[in-house]
């Protein structure tokens, strides 16, 4: 049996029977959808024609009340009217459909479910190349996240391809925060707090700075706050707001110290059943959207953030001398994600690296002289 015998396919199966029931509309093209475009028994109509209504069911991990469910929401909308209502897309948010963030990948390429939006950072176990962004320290502002999306964009559309995906487009988070229950000035503050993390490279972060990782889902914070079992949180604004994480800390380090970035995605199969019309529709309301989507992740961190200020929390910068000790302490962890890679992912992603590296102000290549010290661009001016 595959990993994917995490996936409670029992469960999983059941709520895709009553999800179809339940938004398949009475009439219209719809109505005599079938089993979806990404079934893998043979059932797929490989010459489907443009008169017949597919559906495909989406899985998001976020509470329905996350922005990235309101942006899958609105590109299922938009699908909808591209294709003339032959293509529809189901939005199952909150993970009801039993997919696990780190089997999402493994899940989707095997046709478990037909669409899915996953962090890539998760997919590192699988898929190496999908966590570069997301190393630490590598990007300041969500600017500078587009210019080296725009090196590993090509990258990552390859390697998802090469494990049957699609991409259809990535949206971020708000850059990371660290929250405590006490204001926190220097490294030696953190020492020996058992602070919670999400996956391998903010495990190896907290590690560096000499906090005690904890890893563990979003949905185990709160829990874990109140047992005592943590002292401080990894997340950003948003998480933190639809946590309430005010009831247990009140303190925001804005360490901005990494970005994560999701990655909206859909089965091979089900993709190439689809005439060349429709896939060039939603290729276009995908490229259409995203501007759009990735300016909901700023305006959703100042809103999220003024909420945390609103119910009492302190919003702190981490001094100049600080946040480069950090910045020195996560270089290391560069060099590891790139030795633990199979040769071949490692020299593409090595290069995309040193290019966006190279094309930055203030920051070394890996390699050149210095590069390992805190080389950040100065703080003064910073946010």
């Amino acid at each position: 049996m595959t990993r994917l015998a995490l996936v409670p396919i029992a469960l999983l199966c059941a709520a895709l029977t009553l999800a179809g029931c339940r938004d398949r509309p009475a009439g219209g093209p719809g109505s005599g959808i079938g089993s979806g475009p990404g079934s893998r028994d043979g059932s797929g109509d490989e010459g489907r024609s443009e008169s017949a209504a597919v559906r495909w069911d989406l899985s998001l991990p976020w509470s329905p009340q996350s922005y990235h469910v309101a942006n899958a929401e609105r590109f299922a909308r938009r699908v909808d009217r591209a294709t003339q209502g032959r293509v529809r897309i189901a939005v199952h948010p909150g993970g009801v459909l039993g997919l696990k963030g780190p089997e999402t990948l493994r899940a989707l390429s095997q046709g478990v479910v037909q669409m899915a939006e996953m962090p890539g950072v998760q997919q590192i176990g699988t898929a190496p190349l999908l966590g570069l962004d997301s190393l630490p320290f590598l990007v300041e502002t969500q600017d500078d996240l587009r210019r080296l999306d725009r090196l590993l964009r090509p990258a990552l559309a390859r390697t998802l391809d090469a494990h049957g995906v699609k991409l259809l487009y990535r949206v971020p988070w708000p850059n990371q925060n660290l929250f405590f229950d006490r204001p926190v000035a220097d490294l030696e503050d953190l020492a020996g707090l058992r602070m919670r993390t999400y996956d391998r490279l903010s495990t190896a972060l907290v590690r560096q700075l000499g906090l005690i990782p904890v890893q563990m889902p979003l949905g185990d914070v709160v829990p874990a706050l109140a047992a005592g079992a943590i002292d401080a949180t990894m997340t950003s604004t948003s998480s933190a707001a639809a946590q309430r994480l005010w009831a247990f800390q009140n303190q925001v380090l804005r360490t901005n110290h990494t970005w994560l970035t999701n990655i909206m995605a859909v089965d091979r199969d089900a993709w190439e059943r689809l005439s060349a019309t429709q896939r060039a529709a939603i290729e276009a309301a995908a490229a259409d959207l995203e501007a759009d989507f990735w300016a909901e992740a700023r305006a959703d961190d100042a809103r999220q953030l003024a909420r945390l200020v609103a119910a009492g929390m302190t919003v702190a910068e981490p001094a100049p001398a600080f946040r480069a000790t950090m910045r020195t302490a996560a270089r290391p962890i560069w060099r590891t994600y790139l030795a633990e890679m199979p040769p071949a992912p490692r020299a593409e992603a090595r290069a995309i690296l040193d290019r966006y590296l190279a094309a930055m102000p203030g920051l070394a290549p890996l390699g050149a002289p210095g590069s390992d010290r805190a080389d950040r661009r100065s703080d003064a001016g910073q946010p």
